[in-house]
C-alpha cells in the first residue's frame, strides 16, 4: 500500500464528510473533556518539533471523544510580542526604537498584525496532513479586542490584590529590543560564552602604591563602579608585589597570585570597612557634580552578605545601576545612581573614548583593558567561559540595568504555586519537583511591562501628581474616558490608539503608561481570554466545563514559559491549577543528536516527511522512539524500517482476511486454542491500552500496539493458515471471524495514534460507523481474558524458539520435517492442542512430553520417508510462491506439473493428495515438457522442476 497517498483519500472522505465537525456534535453521555492548544505564532514555518506537539496533543483528545467525551478544540494564535516585532523590524531594516517611532506607532503595529499570518496557510496545511483534529475555522486570536479585554480583567483582578506594583529595580534588559525580560524569558536564552574578565587595582586614598584588587567579567561596568564590597568575617591580607601592596581575600592567594608571596598585614574584612579609594573612572563624579546623586558618598569599602571566596578576589565591584545585589546594596548604604549607559546599551556623552560605543562589544572591553594597563591600574585579564543570558529572540546579550518597570508579586504566591503544582499529574513525572518544582522553589517576581509596541497595552492610567488607575474592561474605560468617541464599537485597544485616551475622574486627568505586557501572559491567559471571559461565557468557565484543561502538552522549555504562565495566572486569580495532565516533550534532533539548525544543513521538513512516508508513520515514530520527555532523534531509516515492520505487516494481516472474508459468520464461543489466545490476548491489550491512556502513558502503549501486530501476524495468522484454507468449515468460519474482531477492536484501538490507517483499516473489515473515529472505543470481554491460555502459549512459543535454535545448530532447515522432538516442562502437562502448534511450526511427526527442566530434543535422524515428505513440503512452498508471482487467486485451481529424479517422482506420487490439496491443483502431470509457467530448484541434492497451467 501506498500510505501516503491512502492518507490524501482519507483525507478527502473526512472532508466530504465533516467527519471531525460529526466527532465534536455526537452525543457525550461522559461530559466533557478540556483541552487548550498552546498558540503557535504563524510568522515562522512549522518545524518537524511541532509534529512532535500536535501528534501528542492530538491522540488524547481522539481517545476521549471515542470514550463518549466531548472535546472542544479551539485553535489558536500568539500574535504579539518580540518575535513578531524583530521580524518586522528585519523587513523595514530597522536597528532600534527610534526608527520604530519615526516610522509611526500606527503603521509599525499595523505591519506586525500583519506579519502574524504570513505562514497561517502553511501552518493550516500541516495541521491538516497531520491529522491534528483542532478547530481552525473559529480560533482564539490574541490580537483580537476581545481577547485584550479579558486581559485587561485578569490585570485589574491583580491590581485590586495589590499584587501589580511599580519599581525602579536592576532588571534583565535587552538593549536592542529596549526592553526588560522576565526571568522566564531569560531563562530561554542562555549560552556558553568567553568573555574578557579583569582583576583591576583600586588606590586607596591618600597612600602611595596600596590597591585593593577586585574582578569583574563585565568590564564595561568598571566606569559605573562607586563601591568596593567585602565579606566583614573574611579574613584578608596585603601582600607585597614589587613596589605595590595589593589587598585580597587570603582565601583567594593561591588562585589569584603566582608562586610564593609575602603578607605583609593580615585583617579581617571589618577592619578594611569604610577606606576610600580613587574612581578607576572621573565621568561619574563629574558628570554627578552639582546633582543630587553628586551630594552622595560614593567610592569607599562596605560590607556586604553576598561576597565569598568562591571566585575572584574576595572583593566585589560594585556598580548599583547594572547589577541586582550592587543595587540593592546601594539602597541600603546610600550610594549614587546614575546612569553612564543609555536603554541602547551605548555609553552616554561625557565618558571620553567610550561615548557613544555599545557596551557589549568585545572591542570596548579591550580598550578598557587596554586603557587600565596604560595607567598602571591593570591587575590581570583572562578568557572566561561562562553561560551568559541572551534576548531569546534577537540573540543579543542581555545587560542588568536600573530602571522603572512593572512588577507583580508571584515571591509571594510561591507556597501557593507549589500547592497547585502537587496536584498536577506530570508526564514524565520527575519534572513535577525536578525543572518545574525547582523553578517555582526559586519563583520571582514577574517583570511584566515591556517598553515596546505590538502587544497587550498595560491598562494602568497615571495623574501628573502620582495617582493611578487600573481598567478592567472597555466599558470602564469608556465611562472615565474624556473624549467618548475615542473608545467606539471598533475600538482597536493597541498602541498608538490606547495611548490617545485621557481619563477623567474626580476632576483629575490621567494618561496611560507607555508599556506592554509580557507576551507570556497573553498566552497564559488562554483559559479565560479565548472565551471573552468574564464578558461572555462565564458560566461555562467557572461551571467546570470549559475550565480547568484536563490535558496539555508541549516541549520541555515550556516549563519556562507556557506551562509556568498558566499556572502563574490561575494562581494570580485565587483559582485552582489551568491544568490536571501534562505531556512534557523533549526537543527533536538530527540522526547524529545534533541540534537541527540551517547552518548546519540538518532541518528535517515535516511536510516532506509526510509526503514520503505518511502522516501516520510520522506520528508512530514520535510516540514510539522514546519516552515522551527525552530528545528524539530524528532517522529517516529508523522510520522507513518501523512503516515496514508496523504497517506494512498490519496491511499484509488485513489482506489476508479480505483474501478470506466472504460467508464469514460470527462466533461467540471460541474453541479453537489459537482463537482462545488471540482474543485473550487482544481484550487484555484494550484493558492495558485503557489503563495506560486514562495514565497519559503514550509510549509504552503504542509499542504494545505494535507487539500485538507481530502476535497476530506471525503466530495467528501464520499459524491459522491451513484452517482458513482447510476443509473444516465451521473451524474455517471461527478463524476468519475471530480475524475479523481481533482487526476490528485493533482499528479502534490504534485510531487515536495512526488516524488514516485506522480508518482504512476499520473500512476493510466491515466497520458499521461513517467513520472509526465516530465508532466508541472498544469494551473488554473480561469472559475472554484467559491467563491459561496466555501463559501455555508463551511456553508453547518458547519452545518453538528452542527447537528452532536447535535445529540452526544442527544444520536441518525447518522445511525439512524430522521424525519426533522431546519436551521438557517443570510441572503440570501439555496438552495436545499446544503439542499440535508445536509439531506444525517446527516441522515434526510427534512430540513427546517428559517432566524436568524446559528443555526441548530433536530426533535428527532421516529416514528415506522424511526426505521425501520434506522435499514435498518443498515443492509446494514453490509452487505456490509461483502461483503468486504469476499474480493467480484462491478461486483459481490449476494442473500442476512435476519432474525430477526417481526419488523426487515417488515422493510426489506419494504425497500426491497433500501436493494436490496444498497447491490448489486438480491434476497432477509428471511427463512432458514443462508448462509456460515453471520453476527449477534443488532440495535434498535432488533438482527438481515445478510448474503449471490454469485450469479454465
Amino acid at each position: 500500500m501506498n500510505f501516503p497517498e491512502n492518507e490524501k483519500e482519507v483525507l478527502n472522505y473526512w472532508d466530504e464528510k465533516n467527519i471531525f465537525k460529526k466527532t465534536l456534535e455526537k452525543p457525550a453521555p461522559q461530559g466533557s473533556f478540556v483541552f487548550y492548544e498552546g498558540p503557535p505564532t504563524a510568522n515562522g514555518k512549522p518545524g518537524i518539533h511541532h509534529a512532535e506537539s500536535r501528534a501528542f496533543k492530538d491522540c488524547i483528545p481522539r481517545f476521549k471523544t471515542m470514550q463518549g467525551y466531548n472535546v472542544v478544540r479551539k485553535a489558536g494564535w500568539d500574535t504579539h510580542g518580540l518575535p513578531v516585532e524583530i521580524e518586522v523590524e528585519k523587513q523595514l531594516g530597522f536597528t532600534g526604537k527610534a526608527e520604530i517611532e519615526e516610522y509611526g506607532i500606527d503603521k509599525f503595529n499595523a505591519r506586525c498584525k500583519e506579519s502574524v499570518w504570513t505562514y497561517k496557510g502553511d501552518w493550516e496545511a500541516f495541521t491538516k496532513r497531520l491529522g491534528y483534529w483542532v478547530d481552525l475555522d473559529d480560533p482564539y486570536i490574541t490580537y483580537k479586542p476581545e481577547y485584550i479585554e479579558s486581559l485587561w480583567w485578569v490585570v485589574k483582578q491583580v491590581w485590586e490584590k495589590g499584587l501589580l506594583y511599580k519599581d525602579y529595580r536592576v532588571t534583565p534588559h535587552c538593549p536592542r529590543c529596549g526592553t526588560s525580560l522576565s526571568s522566564h524569558e531569560l531563562s530561554q536564552g542562555y549560552k556558553d560564552v568567553k568573555d574578557l574578565s579583569v582583576t583591576a587595582k583600586f588606590k586607596l586614598v591618600g597612600i602611595d602604591n596600596e590597591y585593593v584588587l577586585a574582578w569583574t567579567t563585565t568590564p564595561w561596568t568598571l566606569p559605573g563602579n562607586v563601591g568596593l564590597a567585602v565579606g566583614k568575617e573574611l579574613d584578608y591580607v596585603k601582600i607585597k608585589q614589587g613596589d605595590d601592596l595589593l589587598w585580597l581575600a587570603k582565601g583567594r592567594l593561591s588562585d589569584v597570585m603566582e608562586g610564593d608571596v609575602e603578607i605583609v598585614e593580615e585583617v579581617k574584612g571589618e577592619a578594611l570597612v569604610g577606606k576610600e579609594y580613587e574612581p578607576l573612572y572621573p565621568f561619574m563624579q563629574e558628570l554627578m557634580e552639582g546633582t543630587e546623586e553628586g551630594e552622595k558618598k560614593a567610592w569607599y569599602i562596605m560590607p556586604a552578605d553576598f561576597v565569598t571566596t568562591e571566585d575572584g578576589t574576595g572583593v566585589v565591584h560594585t556598580a548599583v545601576m547594572y547589577g541586582a545585589d550592587d543595587f540593592t546594596l546601594g539602597n541600603e548604604v546610600g550610594l549614587p545612581k546614575f546612569h553612564l549607559v543609555k536603554l541602547d546599551g551605548t555609553y552616554i556623552d561625557g565618558t571620553a573614548f567610550l561615548a557613544g560605543r555599545f557596551v557589549a562589544d568585545e572591542q570596548v572591553a579591550i580598550d578598557i583593558i587596554k586603557d587600565l594597563a596604560h595607567r598602571g591600574l591593570l591587575f590581570a585579564k583572562a578568557k572566561y567561559e561562562h553561560s551568559y543570558p541572551h534576548c531569546w529572540r534577537c540573540k543579543t546579550k542581555v545587560i542588568y540595568y536600573a530602571k522603572d518597570s512593572w512588577y507583580i508579586r508571584m515571591s509571594e504566591l510561591r507556597d501557593e504555586l507549589l500547592r497547585q503544582n502537587a496536584t498536577i499529574h506530570w508526564e514524565p513525572s520527575h519534572i513535577q519537583d525536578g525543572r518545574f518544582g525547582e523553578w517555582l522553589r526559586e519563583v520571582k517576581d514577574w517583570a511584566f511591562s515591556r517598553e515596546r509596541y505590538w502587544g497587550t497595552p498595560l491598562p494602568i492610567w497615571e495623574s501628573e501628581d502620582g495617582d493611578r488607575l487600573c481598567v478592567g474592561s472597555f466599558d470602564e474605560l469608556r465611562e472615565l474616558a474624556k473624549d467618548k468617541t475615542l473608545v467606539g464599537e471598533t475600538f482597536d485597544p493597541h498602541r498608538p490608539f490606547v495611548d490617545d485616551v485621557v481619563l477623567v475622574k474626580d476632576g483629575k486627568e490621567f494618561k496611560r503608561v507607555p508599556d506592554v505586557c509580557d507576551v507570556w501572559f497573553d498566552s497564559g491567559s488562554m483559559p479565560y481570554a479565548q472565551w471573552h471571559y468574564p464578558f461572555e461565557n462565564k458560566e461555562l468557565v467557572d461551571s467546570g466545563e470549559l475550565y480547568p484543561a484536563d490535558y496539555i502538552s508541549e516541549a520541555i522549555d515550556q516549563t519556562r514559559g507556557w506551562f509556568y504562565t498558566l499556572l502563574a495566572v490561575s494562581t494570580l486569580l485565587g483559582r485552582k491549577s489551568a491544568y490536571k495532565n501534562v505531556i512534557c516533550l523533549g526537543h527533536v534532533l538530527d540522526a547524529e543528536g545534533k541540534k537541527m539548525s540551517k547552518s548546519l544543513g540538518n532541518i528535517v521538513e515535516p511536510m516532506e516527511m509526510m509526503e514520503k512516508h505518511g502522516a501516520d508513520a510520522v506520528r508512530w515514530y514520535m510516540y514510539t522512539i522514546n519516552q515522551p520527555g527525552e530528545s528524539k532523534r530524528f532517522d529517516e531509516k529508523m522510520l522507513s524500517d518501523m512503516v515496514r515492520q508496523n504497517f506494512g505487516i498490519l496491511m499484509n494481516v488485513a489482506s489476508f482476511y479480505e483474501m478470506f472474508a466472504e460467508g464469514e459468520v460470527a462466533t461467540t464461543e471460541p474453541t479453537h486454542v489459537l482463537d482462545r489466545w488471540i482474543l485473550a490476548r487482544l481484550n487484555k491489550l484494550v484493558t492495558e491500552t485503557t489503563e495506560r491512556l486514562e495514565g497519559y502513558v503514550i509510549t509504552e502503549t503504542v509499542r504494545e500496539l505494535g507487539e500485538f501486530i507481530t502476535d497476530l501476524s506471525t503466530w495467528y495468522v501464520r499459524r491459522s493458515r491451513d484452517r482458513v484454507k482447510g476443509e473444516d468449515v465451521q473451524d474455517r468460519m471461527a478463524a476468519i471471524a475471530t480475524l475479523r474482531e481481533c482487526l476490528h477492536v485493533f482499528s479502534r484501538l490504534m485510531a487515536p495514534f495512526a488516524p488514516f490507517l485506522a480508518e482504512t483499516l476499520y473500512k476493510k473489515v466491515g466497520g458499521t460507523e461513517e467513520s472509526v473515529h465516530l465508532d466508541t472505543w472498544p469494551n473488554v470481554n473480561q469472559s475472554l481474558i484467559d491467563e491459561e491460555v496466555l501463559t501455555r502459549m508463551d511456553e508453547t512459543r518458547a519452545i518453538v524458539t528452542k527447537v528452532l535454535e536447535r535445529r540452526v545448530e544442527a544444520g536441518v532447515p525447518v522445511k525439512q520435517v524430522l521424525s519426533s522432538v522431546t519436551i521438557c516442562i517443570p510441572s503440570g502437562t501439555f496438552a495436545e492442542e499446544y503439542q499440535a502448534l508445536v509439531r506444525a511450526e517446527v516441522n515434526v511427526k510427534d512430540v513427546i512430553v517428559k517432566k524436568g527442566e524446559m528443555g526441548a530434543d530433536l530426533d535428527l535422524t532421516l529416514t528415506p520417508e522424511l526426505i521425501r515428505e520434506g522435499t514435498v513440503r518443498e515443492m509446494i512452498r514453490n509452487v505456490n510462491a509461483l502461483r503468486k508471482n504469476v499474480g493467480l487467486t484462491i478461486e483459481d485451481k490449476i494442473e500442476l506439473y512435476v519432474s525430477g529424479p526417481e526419488e523426487v517422482m515417488k515422493a510426489a506420487l506419494d504425497y500426491q493428495e497433500t501436493l494436490l490439496h496444498s497447491t490448489l491443483a486438480d491434476l497432477l502431470r509428471t511427463d512432458g515438457e514443462p508448462p509456460e509457467h515453471h520453476a527449477s530448484f534443488t532440495v535434498n541434492e535432488f533438482e527438481i522442476t515445478i510448474g503449471f497451467v490454469t485450469i479454465k
